[in-house]
């Protein structure tokens, strides 16, 4: 009988074994699709809540999946929105306790200056697997390219006045397309440029359908010399998606 009590007593004080548990992580844009090899992917990082250890981090990959399960189908609860080919990020943690863990996406990794952060927390349990779709993150926004007026471009101030054309790409944070009539329409879209000369507000023109896939284009009417500010903006009052990018000329 003291064995056995001596045998409990020990069995009891051993650490418990870590189960392998796997997990899926994908960032999808907000209105559209998932965030994959194409944008260059999202970085993804698991942390334990309390400690602010690293579990896990690395890169989704992938395609931005399929358009009509995500966009024009209707999704009945328990309906897989994935398929095999779709962004995600995956990784195998060693636990031996109920974790709470805090997720950060980061996305798009390859437009830099469209980069938002979502996040969340999640309890992962030992040996329970969170597969499937996995822990879909959502991320707002648009990615804004500013085309034109090149960084830091010197233009001359000939007859009094200069028309500079404004070209800038707007495209949802997985790269998808935007244009008039499209599935992401950008009739609905305000997008513009706020000029700015010497630090100081001076005008805000419109941009307008160009002809191509996902570009728009104006024109500022430059009348003085010295140093410009563009900030192209682009906001779907629908969704509350927002981008911005800027550039910069000069006017000699």
């Amino acid at each position: 009988m003291r064995g056995f009590i001596a045998l409990t007593v020990l069995l009891l004080s051993l650490p418990a074994l870590a189960a392998e548990t796997r997990v899926v992580v994908r960032a999808r844009a907000r209105d559209g699709k998932f965030i994959g090899t194409s944008m260059g992917g999202a970085r993804v990082v698991l942390r334990d809540t309390e400690t602010g250890q690293v579990l896990a981090s690395g890169l989704t990959t992938g395609t931005t999946g399929d358009t009509q399960r995500l966009m024009t189908q209707p999704h009945a609860r328990g309906t897989p929105l994935t398929d095999e080919q779709a962004a995600k990020f995956e990784t195998t943690l060693n636990l031996d306790e109920p974790r709470l863990v805090t997720v950060e996406v980061s996305a798009p990794e390859a437009q830099r200056q469209a980069r938002v952060l979502s996040s969340t927390q999640v309890w992962l349990l030992p040996g329970k697997h969170l597969q499937g779709d996995g822990l879909i993150l959502e991320v707002p926004g648009f990615v804004v390219d500013a085309l034109a007026p090149q960084a830091h471009e010197r233009l001359k101030l000939t007859g009094g006045k200069l028309m500079v054309p404004v070209r800038a790409n707007v495209v949802l944070m997985c790269g998808c397309s935007t244009e008039p009539g499209g599935l992401w329409d950008s009739n609905r879209y305000e997008i513009q440029a706020v000029v700015k000369l010497e630090g100081k507000p001076l005008t805000t023109v419109p941009l307008s359908y160009a002809g191509k896939t996902s570009t728009f284009a104006g024109e500022i009417p430059v009348q003085q010399k010295g140093a410009y500010e563009v900030t192209v903006t682009a906001y779907d009052p629908v969704t509350g998606n927002t981008g911005v990018d800027r550039t910069s000329f000069l006017v000699e």
